[in-house]
């Protein structure tokens, strides 16, 4: 991956991260009859997000999902960045794995092979978005406790610098 790339290949490469991030949220909302709605109150533990899914596949609610730290987001808006929280946290449930750092990166390595069977590879822009996003952050919260600020530019980090120099820069702005 070139350590830099034009503006217009970031807004295209966010498009069809995009785009397959609705596609994945889409389907899985018909198929459990259910979407999602921005939460600020969104469940913060597993056993939370498990009696919300239950909640929510029984009555046809909308599971509530985080909208706190979407300002500056890989997938180009903050409805976007909310409904890969909707196919992460379906994930969670469906996958039975709990918010452990364990578990965490296995959900987001899972994630990742969803997306490189949907036809993405290293060779691609959005690939490595993609994964400074799913596992970057896992990584880097697992190290530090704490939540990545500005995901945009971490995820920019990573591509440029890999995931190991964008961790190390997210922990120095964060100090």
């Amino acid at each position: 991956m070139p350590e830099t790339f034009k503006p217009s290949e970031l807004v295209d490469a966010q498009r069809r991260l995009s785009d397959y991030v609705l596609d994945q949220a889409h389907q899985i909302e018909q198929r459990l009859f259910f979407g999602w709605e921005p939460a600020y109150d969104a469940p913060e533990k597993y056993r939370e997000l498990c009696e919300a899914f239950a909640v929510s596949h029984r009555e046809g609610r909308p599971l509530p999902v985080s909208n706190e730290n979407s300002s500056s987001v890989v997938f180009g808006s903050p409805d976007v960045n909310m409904a890969y929280r909707y196919v992460h946290d379906v994930a969670h449930v469906e996958q039975g794995l709990s918010f452990s750092s364990p578990d965490e990166f296995t959900l987001a390595r899972w994630l990742m092979r969803r997306f490189e069977r949907a036809g993405f590879s290293r060779d691609d822009l959005e690939w490595h978005l993609f994964e400074a996003d799913a596992v970057g952050q896992v990584v880097f919260y697992a190290v530090t406790k704490q939540y990545v600020g500005d995901q945009l530019q971490f995820a920019l980090d990573c591509v440029r610098h890999g995931l190991n120099t964008g961790i190390y820069l997210e922990m120095e702005r964060q100090q």
